[in-house]
């Protein structure tokens, strides 16, 4: 064997070993809690069976006896999670930043095809169209769309891009001002310091908006199917989280 063909082999045999560490090995049990990642549950209330993931990992394709089974989520230390309708990380989505005692609530309930975890900030890049695009360094894919929602849990006040399909929510009224975009099929479990409770104004594009006044989607709630340039007596500045379908 020459020294050539033995590096090739070699080269070979660790890219497998990092493709093995980046996608998730699970099944469903009643398995350790990690110190880190995120739990899936089979049943409501962290109920059930379940399966967990740690951060940096991602399960591209659930094996059949779990796709589409899952109806709660718990994060384990300071982690979010992606979810896609279909495989591969395409189709509708949906970021989550915090328990989710019950996924029927965020539309989502048995509807789990493909999953990311991941550490605050080092979240993937989606496009407007729903399809993943981020891990950059391990999809190949380089080019950030100039519309692209940055799901890492942090919202970015400024004046970007506005999505085909989505809503963009103003700090001030008449859709002045300052705001952030979220994609159709998206949603803010928690609106952070800063964005929490500072939203004056929504315009809406080929979606709809349903908005709430505590966070996770608990509280009062507002559907919002057209624009509205004054979210003025009980909404005015009181949104804590949102959901855009």
């Amino acid at each position: 064997m020459t020294t050539r063909t033995l590096v090739v082999i070699v080269s070979g045999l660790l890219s497998l070993g990092q493709a093995a560490a980046a996608s998730a090995q699970v099944r469903w049990g009643h398995d350790r809690v990690p110190q880190s990642g995120a739990c899936f549950y089979e049943d409501r209330n962290f109920q059930g069976r379940y399966f967990c993931v740690a951060p940096g990992q991602d399960l591209r394709q659930m094996p059949n006896d779990m796709r589409d089974r899952i109806s709660s989520m718990r994060m384990v230390g300071p982690n979010e999670v992606t979810v896609f309708q279909d495989n591969d990380m395409r189709g509708r989505s949906a970021h989550f930043a915090g328990d989710i005692p019950d996924l029927r609530r965020e539309g989502w309930n048995d509807r789990i095809s493909s999953i990311v975890v991941s550490l605050p900030g080092n979240g993937g890049v989606y496009g407007t169209s729903g399809v993943y695009r981020g891990d950059r360094d391990r999809y190949g894919d380089r080019e950030r769309s100039r519309n692209a929602w940055d799901p890492r849990g942090v919202p970015v006040w400024g004046n970007q891009g506005v999505p085909r399909e989505g809503a963009c929510f103003y700090e001030d009224r008449n859709f002045e001002g300052r705001y952030f975009c979220v994609p159709r099929g998206s949603a803010y479990t928690s609106l952070p310091g800063g964005f929490n409770d500072r939203i004056s104004s929504i315009r809406v594009f080929g979606s709809g908006v349903r908005i709430y006044s505590d966070r996770d989607f608990h509280g009062h709630s507002r559907q919002i199917k057209r624009d509205v340039r004054d979210l003025h007596g009980n909404w005015g500045d009181v949104i804590s989280s949102v959901q855009v379908r």
